[in-house]
């Protein structure tokens, strides 16, 4: 199944789960949850596969509801078995793992950061699926100690559904586990990780585009007229597939700008005033010396604040002279001071670890450099 590749700060996850989950417990540190939707969608499927063993097995009669419900978990700790793969191996590799998610549809492995050569990429992206293969022959074989019941039914099904879940993973487009396989090779031949998710991000459109024309296909080689199911079944699947690789393909171009960007050029040069200082005469004072900022100083010359732009521009200019800048400061936090010889990646992680508008910005020797703005750091991204 693919796994979300967010950057996250180390080992647990830092909040509470995403609304829409439950919390089932812990493995090995990483915390799994489950979508609330999935109870809806396994009573669904239950219901489907108790049809079909109420046709084949009648003197069941209501305790094929319990046989495929009991089915339907079988297949949803499977899924838990490919996306342990994942997260054991990211592991092994010392990789944080934060959270599994589990869902029929999308389920997915909070792995921490990027992986550190084709290699990483390769192992931890291909265990997944080829542990769906293994429980799938697993379950096939086992079916055979039955010459027939619901026990050869239910085994030879699961069989078949991981069966499935493993091919289909491998396939090699992103955001399937086979893309980021796809990716780890071309990673290797090219050097570059960026190519990688490009091509693979190409390879998922494309992907895309071939599952929803699946339909038309078979009627057209196969012979075989397409239901309105099958439309319906690409066109969900083939929007999962687009929106996906069109998400990578965004992700690898922005992970393209981050090694030029700085926040030694990207920082606005920034004066200091004390808190009482009105308003207006601190702005008078930026204009003068060119600054784009403004840092409150306490008494002992140490920042402890930054004027916000935002509330600046929200005071009238007649009413500047009569507000003290810590009127429109925010206090700085212990996350909002950066280094200036901070990139593009350490920017990035400290603006989702610590989001915020502006950040004291500080010279190697601990002095105020200036001011970075959330707001240049976004037109950075997008100019360039």
């Amino acid at each position: 199944m693919p796994e979300s590749r967010d950057p996250q700060t180390p080992a647990q996850p830092a909040g509470p789960p995403p609304p829409g989950t439950w919390v089932l417990g812990r493995v090995r540190g990483i915390r799994l949850t489950m979508r609330f939707t999935w109870l809806p969608v396994a009573m669904l499927l239950a219901l489907g596969f108790a049809t079909i063993i109420g046709r084949q097995f009648p003197e069941l009669g209501n305790w094929r509801y319990l046989a495929a419900f009991a089915f339907v978990v079988a297949f949803t700790l499977s899924i838990l078995v490919h996306e342990l793969a994942h997260a054991l191996m990211a592991m092994k590799f010392g990789i944080g793992v934060s959270e599994i998610n589990l869902g029929f549809f999308a389920a997915g492995t909070h792995i921490e950061g990027e992986r550190k050569s084709p290699l990483e990429e390769f192992a931890v992206s291909v265990v997944g699926p080829i542990a769906s293969l293994l429980v799938g022959g697993l379950a096939y074989f086992a079916s055979r100690a039955f010459d027939e019941g619901v026990g050869y039914v239910a085994l030879w099904e699961l069989g078949v559904a991981n069966l499935i879940v493993g091919v289909t993973n491998l396939l090699p487009g992103l955001p399937l586990d086979g893309g980021w396989v796809l990716r780890a090779i071309v990673w290797k031949f090219t050097g570059n990780m960026h190519t990688g998710t490009l091509v693979a991000a190409w390879a998922g459109r494309v992907l895309a585009i071939s599952v929803l024309a699946a339909p038309v296909l078979l009627e057209e080689i196969w012979g075989r007229p397409a239901s309105m199911i099958d439309f319906v079944i690409a066109l969900l699947v083939g929007f999962f597939l687009w929106s996906g690789s069109t998400a990578s393909l965004m992700q690898a171009r922005l992970r393209r700008k981050l090694p030029a960007l700085q926040v030694r050029t990207l920082a606005r040069r920034a004066i200091a005033v004390h808190s009482g200082t009105p308003l207006s005469e601190a702005v008078r004072m930026a204009s003068e010396s060119h600054a784009g900022a403004v840092v409150v100083i306490d008494g002992e010359g140490k920042p402890h604040a930054l004027v916000s732009e935002t509330a600046v521009a929200a005071v009238a200019p007649n009413q500047r002279p009569w507000t003290s800048v810590s009127e429109v400061s925010t206090r700085i936090a212990a996350g909002h001071i950066i280094g200036v010889n901070d990139t593009g990646e350490e920017i990035l992680a400290n603006l989702r670890a610590q989001p915020a508008s502006e950040y004291l910005v500080l010279d190697a020797d601990g002095g105020v450099y200036g001011v970075l703005a959330t707001a240049d750091v976004e037109k950075a991204f997008r100019g360039r």
